[in-house]
């Protein structure tokens, strides 16, 4: 469970080369939720609309406003954008473009004959929860290196009896290997060539590459009771897929460091998993233009596997002679089985409907990011990851705080024709962060009685920091995404 060297920190959402860090939990529980181009297009605030299968991860009592079968898929297109800077160096942007689906399902209407319940519909399908594709690189002049605290970690291995079988397989061993850290010749003690040297100045630069999804299959069923109640439930199970690639790099460019040259540290981790969570919500229609919903969604249970491994190379010249250079790796992939439980959320809804002339909605949802909670003795009852599972745990609700996300939304009709937009402002989780993340969305769509085009796009910005490694410079971040979605629905 030891903490990796790399890890990032954005506004928009977090990675961390890394498992089971307070960074991580951020990945699973602040959502940028797509689905349907409609849904997108009119910012999600569908709590008190229903009948919009994004909605089905959201207020699953919009399934009972549902009067016909319904087919649908989304493809979609993301493009990301990120500016990093160092301080006092050049910002650099990556940009970074991934395809994608974010939503296909199915419906089924019934009418049950004789009854106030006038709709009994099943819905099967999948709705997007993240997108995890993103790029960052940035590089610069700063004080410090990785390397002092790699030779930490080592020297508390030797003085607590240890010998080099003993060091962390995936960085330290790996730098002892390279003989960027080693003992002394005459004294016999560790050494490393930045030992007096600690705040050099430095060049390093840091390059990061992410990817994956993840994905909710939806289970959802609901009813409407006389044309007034709307009640349903949804059983969600997100589908984790994440890998990240990341390569630091640090060079003595102005002969600041005697003997050291250059380093490269390169890190991999893949997380795959499944969760599982209840969604139950209703709307009420006061009468025929207004109408409230409230909606509740248990904490997702999630079951991850981590898959990770690193590389190292070192260089150096003694006495005019380059040493080094070699690549350093485990000899296996380190894995990891854990478990993950997400904050509950809860929200109220409300919204007007003008009959042949569109809607405004709104909702208000509420999180607190620090009941995110990690169990590491589930799969490996052990005293040590029990020990490192209650200071994770305690680290996430010292990190992280409770937080209100704003949705509103608007809809006009123009005959068949649809225009919309929307605004989110989503609280920030790092405590005593003020303020909200913001997203602007907008669409159109064409619609008649068995057939529906909608196209959906949202633009979402967002400040963020990135670290190479505990106590490093921090980079500053820009983020934007601009996400575009296609819908096709079928009515039968």
């Amino acid at each position: 469970m030891k903490n990796s060297l790399l890890f990032l920190l954005f506004a928009l959402m977090t990675t961390v080369l890394s498992a089971q860090t307070v960074g991580d939990v951020l990945r699973y529980s602040y959502l940028q939720p797509g689905g349907t181009a409609r849904f997108l297009g009119s910012g999600g605030s569908f709590g008190a609309l229903g009948a919009e299968f994004g909605s089905l991860s959201q207020n699953p009592a919009g399934i009972a406003l549902f009067r016909s079968n319904e087919l649908v898929v989304t493809p979609s297109l993301r493009f990301s954008n990120v500016d990093a800077q160092l301080p006092g160096n050049l910002s650099i942007g990556e940009h970074k473009s991934s395809f994608a689906f974010d939503n296909f399902g199915i419906l089924f209407n019934t009418t049950p004959k004789e009854s106030k319940w006038k709709t009994a519909n099943f819905a099967i399908g999948l709705n997007r929860q993240n997108n995890f594709n993103a790029a960052i690189f940035y590089d610069g002049d700063a004080k410090g290196s990785i390397m002092t605290g790699l030779f930490d970690d080592a020297q508390d291995v030797f003085n607590n009896g240890g010998t080099e079988e003993d060091l962390y397989p995936y960085d330290t061993k790996l730098a002892y290997d390279a003989q960027a850290i080693f003992k002394d010749a005459n004294t016999g003690a560790l050494s490393y060539d930045f030992s007096g040297h600690e705040q050099a100045p430095i060049y390093r630069s840091q390059a990061v590459n992410t990817y994956g999804k993840m994905n909710e299959m939806v289970l959802s069923f609901g009813g409407n009771y006389d044309e007034k109640l709307m009640v349903g439930a949804t059983i969600g199970v997100p589908f984790v897929n994440y890998r990240i690639e990341g390569e630091y790099v640090e060079e003595d460019k102005y002969n600041q460091v005697p003997v050291f040259d250059r380093l490269t540290y390169t890190e991999y981790l893949r997380t795959e998993g499944v969760g599982v969570n209840l969604k139950m919500g209703l709307i009420y229609k006061i009468n025929q233009t207004f109408r409230v919903g409230a909606t509740f969604h248990t904490p997702t249970a999630f079951s991850l596997t981590d898959i990770y491994n690193n590389s190292f190379a070192y260089e150096y010249t003694v006495d005019s002679v380059g040493y080094g250079g070699d690549t350093y790796t485990p000899d296996y992939d380190g894995v990891s089985d854990y478990k993950l439980r997400t904050p509950w959320r809860a929200a109220a809804s409300a919204a007007a409907v003008i009959k042949k002339l569109g809607f405004v909605s709104a909702d208000v949802e509420i999180v607190d990011y620090s009941n995110n909670r990690y169990n590491f003795t589930a799969n490996a009852p052990s005293q040590q990851n029990e020990i490192e599972e209650r200071a994770v745990n305690r680290d996430i609700q010292k990190t992280y705080q409770q937080a209100l996300n704003l949705r509103f939304g608007a809809e006009l009709v123009l005959n068949q024709f649809r225009l919309r937009g929307g605004l989110n402002l989503l609280g920030k989780p790092l405590a005593g962060d003020s303020g909200f993340n913001t997203a602007f969305s907008a669409g159109a769509g064409v619609r008649n009685k068995s057939f529906y085009l909608d196209l959906g796009w949202r633009h979402y910005a967002g400040k963020g920091a990135v670290s190479p490694y505990a106590n490093a410079p921090v980079a500053t971040t820009d983020n934007l995404t601009n996400d575009i979605l296609l819908t096709l629905g079928f009515k039968f």
